[in-house]
């Protein structure tokens, strides 16, 4: 019934909430000796949740016939792990404290913003779709 941008657009939100999640815990372990600083590529992440835009539409008619995770099973699967899988460290581009510790503050005050600016833009798009199909439904003639 409801477009497919809306599934698109809600993983979006939980996908960019799970990296704030990951930037906040790097910022928390500044200073915790040997601390690896970790990633979560949006982009890579998306890739994998919605399905190409050349790829043909199939229908679904049991659980057996998509043999790939995408966006359409992902309330199905567990979040959890399936975004741990694309958790990575921090290309070291610096060099690391002598205690070990590859968190620049920096760099994850900057993520944090960007990140916070990409999930203000997502969850303002899912409220101008909500708007859309509220002022449809309410404004409908018979």
């Amino acid at each position: 019934m409801f477009s497919k941008i809306y599934d698109i657009l809600g993983e979006s939100l939980n996908v960019l909430s799970d990296r704030q999640n990951i930037i906040a815990s790097n910022v928390a372990n500044a200073n915790t000796p040997g601390y690896k600083s970790k990633e979560l590529n949006f982009k890579d992440v998306m890739k994998n949740l919605v399905p190409s835009p050349s790829s043909l539409p199939m229908e679904a008619t049991s659980r057996k016939d998509l043999s790939y995770e995408n966006i359409y099973n992902a309330a199905e699967r567990d979040g959890s792990g399936f975004i741990k899988s694309f958790i990575k460290n921090q290309k070291d581009e610096s060099v690391p404290a002598l205690d070990g510790n590859t968190v620049e503050i920096g760099r994850e005050m900057s993520n944090m913003t960007s990140n916070a600016i990409r999930f203000q833009a997502v969850a303002g798009l899912l409220s101008k779709k909500f708007a859309t199909l509220t002022y449809a439904i309410t404004q409908a003639n018979p």
